[in-house]
């Protein structure tokens, strides 16, 4: 076996050093990209099922490292985070079949891998292969998020509030390139007031970029939205704070909400925020059936809106994208211009690039919740 991975391993070197893309048709290049993709996803799956076993070697040990994850790390060129879900991982393989499966088969990339190993068990292992497939980097992390989350008691996810409030911080430095850089770690709450706050200014100057006829990636609107708000231009933009939550927690005071990212709140949280008048939307879990809320006209109500990007995540369902930015609403099922309804079960959220491509350009979404589809034209 050890001769025969060699021989791929020296054929695959020999393919990379005759390698000119230059003189490669595009199509032909997409067709070697995806080659190697695959040829990488086989070579991680391989050394994530060795890992565990490489280890009982001990040369970790006898080389002067102080644990099998730093060795791991150095060995593959990884961080430390990094090597331990791959050990991780490999330890687990044994009570995960469909894991197993997906790895021998090529199906996980090593980043895949990577977010969702801390969260498997035997329970939802299956689920996030699944979601592996279709997510995107940031909807996947959601979903590991959601799922370490309820592995947690109560009592747990209190205390890591408190601990990252505690921990909360800012810090700025000057990068090699004279750039200006930030960091900034506080709890979601927090952060969902920030990035709201940030996202309604960016689309202001989003709008005035563009009436003058600029035009600059997202994330420069939204660095300018930041330096806005900070010296007071944007001080009068309207904010609002989503917070998902169970009625019966409200009631009962105790427990976890989430925002609209899928970060963890502590109830009296959300109950503070309402109680201070802050403008937040709290969307109860048992609260109206929006099933039955229907329009015959192109305007979509607030209370329908909100529960279809409820339902959507806030985000852009089209597969492979997941974009929080200038989202709008499709009529997914029955297209508008065909009397199609405004109702709950024809809407979806969308960005607005892919938007126009459904609208103006063949593409199509289909599916459903938790099952959509991005067809492209002929």
């Amino acid at each position: 076996m050890l001769e025969q991975l060699r021989e791929v391993v020296s054929s695959a070197k020999a393919i990379v050093a005759a390698l000119d893309p230059a003189s490669l048709h595009a199509l032909d290049a997409v067709s070697l990209m995806d080659e190697f993709t695959a040829l990488e996803r086989i070579a991680v799956a391989g050394r994530t099922f060795l890992a565990a076993r490489a280890t009982d070697a001990n040369e970790w040990s006898r080389r002067g490292y102080r644990t099998p994850e730093d060795w791991l790390a150095n060995k593959t060129g990884t961080n430390w985070s990094q090597a331990k879900n791959c050990l991780d991982a490999s330890v687990k393989l044994t009570e995960l079949p469909a894991v197993d499966q997906a790895l021998r088969a090529g199906k996980l990339s090593p980043a895949q891998l990577n977010e969702i190993t801390p969260a498997l068990t035997a329970e939802n292992e299956q689920r996030l292969v699944k979601a592996a497939a279709s997510d995107s980097a940031r909807q996947l992390r959601q979903r590991c998020q959601h799922e370490r989350a309820a592995q947690r008691s109560g009592e747990e996810e209190l205390a890591r509030y408190q601990r990252i409030h505690k921990e909360r911080s800012f810090r700025s430095w000057i990068d090699p390139e004279g750039a200006w850089r930030c960091e900034a770690k506080t709890t979601a709450d927090v952060g969902a007031r920030i990035d709201a706050a940030i996202a309604a200014e960016a689309e202001k100057v989003f709008k005035a970029a563009h009436a003058e006829g600029r035009r600059d990636p997202a994330a420069a609107y939204r660095a300018d939205a930041l330096v806005n708000l900070i010296e007071g231009g944007g001080s009068t933009v309207d904010t609002v704070v989503v917070l998902r939550a169970d009625a019966t927690k409200i009631a009962g005071g105790e427990g976890m909400c989430q925002t609209a990212d899928g970060a963890d709140v502590p109830v009296e949280v959300v109950i503070g925020e309402i109680l201070a008048g802050a403008f937040v939307k709290v969307v109860l879990t048992d609260g109206t059936d929006i099933m039955k809320v229907s329009h015959p006209g192109r305007h979509i109500p607030e209370e329908l809106r909100t529960a279809v990007t409820e339902r959507d995540g806030y985000r852009c369902v089209r597969p492979g994208c997941g974009s929080i930015h200038r989202l709008e609403t499709h009529h997914y099922r029955i297209d508008y211009g065909k009397r199609g309804p405004t109702a709950y079960w024809n809407l979806a959220t969308l960005c607005r690039h892919d938007h126009r491509l459904a609208t103006n350009r063949g593409h199509r979404l289909d599916g459903g919740p938790g099952d959509w589809k991005w067809i492209e034209p002929p």
